[in-house]
């Protein structure tokens, strides 16, 4: 394929320019704090213009620099899934130069040895990030359930040592974008269309080497039944046919709805009323995967 090399800095501009253009709703009172620039000089003195975009933006530009498999990402996946530094409505934090930190990837025998792609890189982040993460390494970030919205976002998480689906997923998908791999969080905000079966989280990737192709997997704290890209759909417990299409599913998206087609929120289960979170709407495409599936109805998260 033949590839076009962008200027640095106007680089920069497009992905300021992406994400002022598509911040939430929720976010727009605070969006000096963030970072955004406001034209105002005295507002850098003493680094009070030193907002999370800044880092973000570097890094995430630093990460199409240094792996290969950004080269063949459409420019629009790039801005929407590596570049985005928020999920859902978790807190606003500069968790990208923490991640990056920790994970090291670059200094991994994966990376070294010359054995990373995609799906790999995938599985390595999956297997590594609860103990890179971890205030010890005998104290691994495990899964804990009903934690939502009490501890979700990646700083409280690391700081706890623990969350639940819509937390782990959180944190997997940042660690993702950290090294370059396009993700998003998707989920159900109640099984069967009814809020009192629950709701549940995981984890989609952008997997460019199957064309495009977004792939479903759970985040996998303490590596507690390590997930892959690669592990058939019908062994994760959700992918039952029984639950689709009753269960409506979103997967979280930045980019605001252009009038080009209905819009589309992500409904959080614990705040019903937000609609600030745009979304893809995939409940066809888990009704047709899992169709092939059966599980004890028994089973649980």
């Amino acid at each position: 394929p033949i590839f076009t090399i962008q200027p640095l800095e106007e680089a920069k501009a497009d992905c300021l320019k992406f994400l002022h253009e598509n911040i939430m709703g929720f976010d727009l009172p605070f969006q000096e704090t963030m970072g955004f620039p406001q034209g105002d000089d005295e507002s850098d003195a003493d680094g009070l213009g030193n907002g999370l975009i800044g880092p973000t933006i570097e890094l995430a530009l630093k990460a199409k620099v240094d792996y290969g498999w950004t080269d063949a990402l459409p420019k629009d996946i790039f801005l929407e899934y590596v570049l985005n530094y928020a999920n859902l409505n978790e807190a606003r934090t500069n968790w990208r130069p923490l991640l990056v930190d920790a994970l090291r990837f670059n200094e991994s025998d994966l990376w070294i040895n010359g054995m990373a792609n995609l799906t790999s890189v995938v599985t390595w982040v999956n297997q590594n990030l609860w103990t890179k993460l971890a205030r010890s390494p005998d104290q691994p970030i495990i899964f804990k359930s009903s934690q939502t919205p009490l501890i979700f976002d990646p700083m409280s998480i690391i700081a706890y040592g623990y969350a639940s689906c819509t937390g782990t997923s959180i944190l997997f998908a940042n660690a993702l974008r950290a090294v370059g791999i396009p993700a998003r969080v998707a989920g159900t905000p109640a099984w069967y269309g009814n809020r009192t079966q629950g709701n549940h989280n995981w984890v989609e990737v952008y997997d460019v080497d199957a064309g495009g192709e977004w792939k479903f997997l759970e985040p996998s704290p303490a590596n507690v039944g390590l997930d892959t890209l690669d592990n058939d759909p019908c062994l994760r417990w959700f992918c039952d046919a029984s639950r689709y299409p009753s269960s409506r599913v979103y997967a979280a998206r930045l980019k605001k709805p252009d009038g080009s087609e209905p819009a589309t929120y992500f409904p959080l289960a614990w705040e019903w009323g937000n609609q600030d979170v745009p979304a893809v709407d995939r409940t066809q495409y888990y009704a047709d995967i899992c169709n092939a599936c059966a599980h004890d109805s028994s089973e649980q998260e």
